[in-house]
């Protein structure tokens, strides 16, 4: 194969130009010439030669006035000038470049080769500071071996051995001209594919989920928005708060959580309930340790210790980690059986020291920043009876957990940063087809595997049941939902794992990620 000085490494031409151009200047001058009849000057004259075939050394006359855009390249060893005029290929603009100080005729070479050929080049995941780029090519005579990615029209250009790129550490609500090239295995350089794209301007998490997770159409990106109005199967058991929430299998719902690392631990991970109002609410994608809740308060054992079944388990967190949780333990003492306060959640230690504690403390000590990003909340902890998650679809559930709950020994509400799941959460997390189903029956393949807040372990929720005293309803392993007594005096001794569930400010910034488990969305203060 020949060699070329071609320092673009572009087509794979070889052309034969015969060229003369008048220059009135003792100083070397650039003429740069767009098109094959373009000779500065009406006495110029020009003739293209193009190689017969790859590696053929035959050179025909051509007869068309373009730069030949595709086949060829430029020799840069053999193109000449015969008064020492420099030409070069402008492989961007696809053109040639002559630099000379006097008249002269020159010869430009062109070799037949087929190059890489880039086709296209999408964006995706931009966010405020970064943005991702895929290469769409085709290969030549040769394999590709490197792309090369540029921010700043070519200035300078990132290496990289994979068709996807992305560039982090962006201006917020800056556009970029973006240049993109391929080099074969023989070291010829592709064409130059060019476009632009703008990072976004700082938007608030809640707005971003709001405005372009969700696009106005139910359903896509597993968002549904629960205005009442929807007009998908079983719309008619949306909540009608103006909620928008995630629903399905596995929608791109996670967040990056206490940490700033460059990939995500699996114990970091969080993901997006929805949004209701201005406030995006969090629950922990995997059940919560010993180390972030403490073995005090209403703490039992660890999930392995208890000997709980862990064959629908879904996570990858140890269950010898995994703490389990009385929901009322330590403060059932006989001044509170005489008022009946088993299972009201204020005088839960579950609630006061493991979640509302020992949790925010985990929180500080990686970073305070955690914590103040977590909006105290009013939780609606009332309850609901027995009847209405047996025998009810999940709209029900809704409008007598949240909107009608029962009393709560005189309180409907407490305020506390950290709180669990409710039911009517854990209901409308399911794919809408699961909606009319009771809760109570969300234990077969068609429900939990269509529910991506489905883990497989027993799990807390923060629900009583306000028909009876000592009841609180929790996830079964299987998939539904039913009801267990709060702690060990009253008939049985029953402990499940527990999720922090919160409310982010309203004031959270999304800077990165697309919501998948691989790219979560980071979020910042």
């Amino acid at each position: 194969m020949k060699y070329f000085k071609n320092p673009y490494k572009i087509l794979s031409l070889v052309l034969g130009i015969l060229l003369i151009i008048s220059l009135f200047s003792k100083d070397e001058q650039e003429v740069v010439l767009a098109s094959v009849n373009q000779t500065g000057n009406k006495n110029n004259a020009l003739t293209m030669m193009l190689e017969t075939d790859v590696d053929s050394n035959q050179y025909e006359v051509a007869t068309s006035n373009e730069w030949p855009k595709e086949g060829y390249i430029f020799n840069a060893e053999m193109s000449a000038c015969e008064r020492g005029g420099k030409l070069s290929w402008d492989s961007e603009n696809n053109r040639v470049v002559m630099a000379s100080s006097s008249a002269d005729k020159c010869y430009v070479y062109f070799d037949r080769y087929t190059t890489v050929r880039i086709i296209n080049v999408t964006t995706s995941s931009v966010t405020n500071n970064s943005i991702t780029l895929t290469v769409e090519a085709t290969v030549g005579e040769n394999n590709i071996s490197k792309y090369y990615f540029s921010s700043n029209a070519g200035v300078s250009y990132e290496e990289s051995d994979s068709n996807i790129y992305t560039f982090n550490n962006l201006e917020t609500g800056t556009e970029y001209n973006f240049r993109v090239y391929a080099v074969d295995t023989n070291g010829i350089s592709s064409n130059v594919y060019s476009l632009k794209e703008s990072t976004l301007s700082i938007v608030n998490l809640v707005d971003y989920i709001k405005n372009t997770v969700y696009t106005g159409t139910d359903g896509e990106n597993g968002l549904y928005y629960h205005d009442g109005n929807g007009s998908y199967t079983n719309a008619a058991q949306e909540a009608g708060d103006n909620s928008y929430r995630f629903a399905g299998a596995n929608p791109n719902n996670y967040v990056c959580f206490a940490s700033d690392a460059e990939v995500c631990p699996n114990d970091n991970l969080y993901r997006i309930i929805g949004v209701f109002g201005d406030q995006v609410k969090l629950i922990k994608h995997e059940y919560a340790t010993i180390i972030q809740l403490g073995t005090n308060g209403d703490y039992n054992n660890t999930y392995a210790g208890a000997g709980y079944d862990t064959s629908y388990y879904k996570g990858t967190t140890s269950t010898l980690s995994i703490g389990v949780y009385h929901w009322n333990e330590a403060n059932c003492s006989v001044a509170y059986n005489a008022t009946r306060y088993y299972n009201v959640w204020r005088y839960s230690q579950l609630n006061t020291v493991n979640l509302n504690t020992n949790y925010i403390t985990y929180l500080n000590e990686m970073n305070s920043k955690w914590n103040n990003m977590i909006e105290t909340t009013n939780w609606v902890v009332g309850g609901l009876t027995y009847a209405n998650v047996n025998s009810s679809p999940v709209k029900t559930v809704y409008t007598n957990e949240i909107i009608n709950p029962s009393a709560n020994a005189g309180s409907t509400t407490y305020s506390a940063k950290i709180g669990l799941m409710y039911v009517s959460d854990y209901g409308y997390a399911a794919s809408p087809e699961n909606w009319t189903t009771n809760l109570s029956s969300y234990n077969n393949n068609t429900n939990r595997n269509n529910n991506w807040m489905y883990m497989g372990l027993y799990e807390w929720t923060i629900t009583r049941t306000s028909d009876m005293m000592y009841d609180v309803f929790n996830v079964w392993n299987a998939g539904h939902m039913t009801g267990n007594v709060v702690n060990q005096n009253i008939l049985q001794s029953i402990y499940d794992a527990v999720r922090p569930t919160f409310y982010l400010k309203s004031s959270v910034v999304m800077t990165s990620g697309d919501g998948s488990s691989q790219n979560p969305y980071r979020i910042s203060l």
